[in-house]
């Protein structure tokens, strides 16, 4: 009994759990690791998964790793159709959105929430698991497990991360981020309410240097011409270090593109903001009767579009043609038209109703570059790190009717440019786990030489060696 208790006894004080998947599926990795063992406070984690949902399971089994490498973190399960009372407490304090499944179950927007004090931090359920087809064949089922991605990252950002300040320009007929009226942010803000981030307007208008706390700076579909002066301020910022995104759509007066101030400025990074309304003569990627409102499905080689190559649609227009001046690694196309689309500069052709647009010798020949990314190499001089710039030929790409719609993935361009811009993708480097999913299907004659073995030839040998052994001690 003694040697018993003493087994027990070291169980617990060294407990530790095997991870047989061929992945190593729960097996965290030296990131997580070192974050756990580095809480010095005790951190709440939220789980709003019933044991019915698909990913609990999993989920269950790596939280029981996470507590198991650190005692800070205490984990609470909230299902709630089960406990509505108490799901309703948390759904208040958290900002949690409830909604209802086709079987009219409940069914939280987030599946779980890290909290440390007034500080919470979102991961969603997409954040957990998803499903793709992969393998040598390209039929394989890939269960991609992301969940550990989320919940350590959630775990840096209610411990060690601070908000991040994004500073939205004013004073130019921009877009706003007060609620309500056609040119608002509201949708924006709210796509990203989950991601920790703190909006602020700014007036460029007399100002002599953008706010340091700024960590982007966004300019939105203005309606009126920036100064020279308060064009070469924001691009000086980005010179600086500064991150920036410039989403200048076309301002039409008299059949022509206004300037946007930008012009001149822009030059110093390899920029041209083109005078050319983009047509996209593609009839399977226009959205509506008139040519200049459509589908991008064709994206560059960057980091934030990687996942939009070959299945994306970003809904544009309508947008300015950009294009690079000179051939430069740093300046990187992020959207692009059809080669069948034309860059008009006679737009009175365009506004002609019932003529059909075609292009004209002046106009510029596609495929047109209407999204750029320019990464700025730091400065040896000075030592300050280069600056991030995202210029957009249109403005109305973060409408709420595009943010919203569940056919276009304009949400997610916010959501990834954004987290560029900030460079917040650096925040946590977890690769994320693969393994194959399917099931073990038995015939009804497998099935029964299974339960014979198991239900009876096991039973058996277990009674007949404990004869033998007790006929063994008789003798």
């Amino acid at each position: 009994m003694v040697i018993v208790l003493l087994v027990n006894y070291l169980a617990f004080r060294h407990y530790d759990r095997l991870d047989w998947t061929s992945q190593g599926m729960f097996t965290l990795s030296d990131k997580s690791k070192k974050v756990l063992h580095g809480l010095s406070k005790d951190l709440d984690l939220y789980v709003f998964l019933s044991q019915g949902e698909e990913s609990f399971a999993a989920t269950d089994e790596l939280v029981k790793r996470y507590q198991a490498a650190s005692t800070h973190l205490k984990a609470h399960y909230v299902d709630p159709n089960r406990q509505p009372e108490k799901f309703a407490l948390l759904q208040q304090r958290f900002g949690i959105m409830q909604g209802q499944t086709e079987t009219g179950e409940s069914l939280a927007d987030v599946a779980a929430v890290v909290a440390l004090g007034d500080k919470n931090w979102h991961v969603d359920r997409d954040d957990l698991v998803g499903y793709e087809m992969g393998g040598a064949d390209g039929k394989t089922e890939q269960v991609n497990v992301k969940a550990e991605q989320a919940l350590t990252g959630a775990i840096v950002q209610v411990t060690s991360g601070r908000a991040t300040k994004v500073c939205v320009t004013q004073g130019h007929g921009e877009w706003t981020l007060e609620e309500g009226g056609d040119h608002s942010l509201a949708s924006l803000k709210f796509g990203l309410r989950h991601d920790n981030i703190v909006w602020e307007a700014f007036e460029t208008l007399g100002k002599k240097e953008v706010p340091k706390s700024c960590d982007a700076l966004m300019v939105i579909g203005p309606s009126q011409a920036f100064s020279e002066t308060e064009a070469k301020l924001l691009i000086d910022y980005v010179h600086g270090g500064g991150n920036a995104l410039l989403s200048l759509g076309p301002v039409l007066e008299h059949d022509e593109i206004l300037s946007s101030g930008f012009e001149q400025a822009l030059a110093s990074v390899g920029v041209r903001l083109d005078r050319s309304l983009a047509v996209e003569l593609d009839p399977a990627r226009l959205v509506s009767p008139t040519p200049v409102e459509f589908l991008v499905t064709e994206f560059g080689e960057h980091v934030t579009t990687a996942l939009l190559k070959n299945r994306g649609r970003v809904v544009i227009g309508p947008a300015r043609s950009l294009s690079v001046t000179a051939p430069n690694e740093r300046v990187s196309v992020l959207l692009r038209t059809s080669d069948k689309a034309f860059g008009a500069t006679d737009i009175s052709r365009i506004a002609q109703p019932g003529s059909e647009p075609a292009r004209g010798p002046n106009d510029v020949a596609g495929p047109l570059d209407l999204a750029l990314a320019v990464n700025l190499a730091a400065d040896s001089e000075t030592k300050k790190p280069g600056g991030r710039l995202i210029v957009v030929g249109d403005g109305d790409w973060l409408s709420a009717r595009s943010l919203e719609s569940p056919d276009v993935q304009n949400s997610y361009l916010a959501s990834s440019w954004t987290g560029w811009l900030t460079q917040r993708e650096a925040l946590i480097e977890i690769p994320a786990k693969k393994a194959k999913g399917g099931s073990i299907v038995f015939s009804q004659e497998q099935l029964g030489d299974l339960l014979f073995r198991v239900g009876v030839l096991l039973p058996l040998a277990a009674l007949f060696f404990g004869v033998v052994v007790w006929l063994n001690r008789r003798a």
